[in-house]
């Protein structure tokens, strides 16, 4: 079994900076949302594919991570643009589901830790899209991540090699250390890349305890703490129930009929031109002859 994990928050980000910036006129990130996860259908040719979303089942709620940080974490989020980039949520999952993609979601933690469970759960090979390195901690011998901006899997085999020496062992050691401006965590102060990798070195031959000062090893743990994706869907006692009784529902039944008709509406006249490669990309029962011909087109 082969199973694609969409970071969707991060996708749908993507696609809407991209439409804003570069796109005048009428707004077509929803468009570009659909046309990238084809590629990454077509890419890895899962046997199911799950979309993970920051979107809480459970709102208004906050998590231990905001505690932890004193309110910090992602406190630099802009709430009016997340706003827009997330104004046609409610269509894309409908498309999503037309297409049988599972659409995920937290009960008060977030889309990473989705992710994190279902790579620690779901058997056969993973493959995570996203461009948030904070992923690369869940990379084995049965997970992999595809970063869309680089184009390229990281796995064990080359993994240094994207992150400039880091071993996997060491990757949370070396985000903690470094911080990471996105998610508006510091870290220690005038410690850079080589200077991580440094104390990462002393490490493998003191406990960081005795390395680091204890300004700076109180700045580690709770940097640990708020980072390691291995604690956050555990930490409630009823997260990872929610997100198991979300799986048991099953995946969403493909319809290809509604899909299109979402296409006509809101003309996706490229999807609707390439019907034979949708169709062939998501294994779809209905044969384009049968589309046209429900859809009078």
């Amino acid at each position: 079994m082969t199973t694609l994990i969409l970071d969707a928050n991060n996708l749908l980000y993507r696609t809407f900076w991209f439409s804003k910036n570069n796109i005048e006129g009428e707004d077509l990130s929803t468009l570009m949302f659909l046309r990238a996860v084809k590629s990454y259908v077509d890419k890895f040719r899962p046997t199911q594919v799950y979309a993970a979303w920051d979107k809480k089942l459970t709102y208004p709620s906050t998590n231990f991570r905001k505690n932890t940080s004193n309110g910090t974490y992602k406190s630099n989020r802009d709430s009016e643009v997340a706003k827009e980039a997330h104004r046609n949520d409610e269509l894309i999952k409908d498309l999503l589901n037309c297409l049988g993609i599972k659409s995920i979601y937290p009960n008060v933690m977030e889309a990473d830790d989705v992710i994190a469970y279902l790579c620690h759960k779901l058997p056969g090979k993973k493959f995570v899209v996203t461009v948030d390195k904070d992923l690369y901690q869940l990379i084995n011998e049965s997970t992999y991540v595809f970063n869309p901006i680089q184009k390229v899997t990281v796995t064990p085999d080359n993994f240094t090699i994207y992150t400039k020496g880091v071993e996997i062992k060491h990757f949370l050691d070396y985000k903690a250390l470094i911080g990471d401006n996105s998610d508006n965590i510091k870290g220690l102060y005038k410690v850079g890349h080589k200077r991580a990798l440094n104390l990462i070195e002393k490490f493998n031959h003191e406990e960081p305890s005795k390395v680091l000062n204890e300004q700076q090893y109180e700045i580690y743990t709770k940097n640990i703490q708020i980072m390691d994706l291995k604690l956050g869907y555990k930490y409630y006692p009823e997260e990872e129930p929610i997100y198991s009784k979300q799986m048991k529902e099953g995946m969403p039944e493909k319809d290809i009929t509604t899909f299109f008709e979402h296409c006509k509406t809101y003309k996706y006249g490229s999807i609707l031109k390439n019907r034979d490669k949708w169709i062939n990309t998501f294994k779809l029962n209905d044969s384009l002859q049968e589309v046209v011909a429900k859809l009078n087109i």
